[in-house]
């Protein structure tokens, strides 16, 4: 088992301390400054979903 030692807890594998939001993140793939929020296990379709939708608006507003 792996130990963070900013938390002070033992973490899963996969997962990676953030040092802005200053927690352990499961499957973290990184902190995203656009919703302020660290892009993991738990919200990785909702962030997928986000940019899809950013393209599809910017192609819409191209057209």
């Amino acid at each position: 088992p792996r130990f963070c030692k900013t938390c002070n807890n033992y973490k899963p594998p996969r997962t990676h301390h953030c040092s802005s939001c200053n927690q352990c993140i499961l499957k973290m793939d990184h902190h995203c400054p656009w919703v302020n929020n660290c892009v993991g296990f738990a919200n990785y379709c909702h962030f997928f979903r986000f940019l899809v939708y950013v393209d599809l608006c910017t192609i819409y507003l191209f057209v």
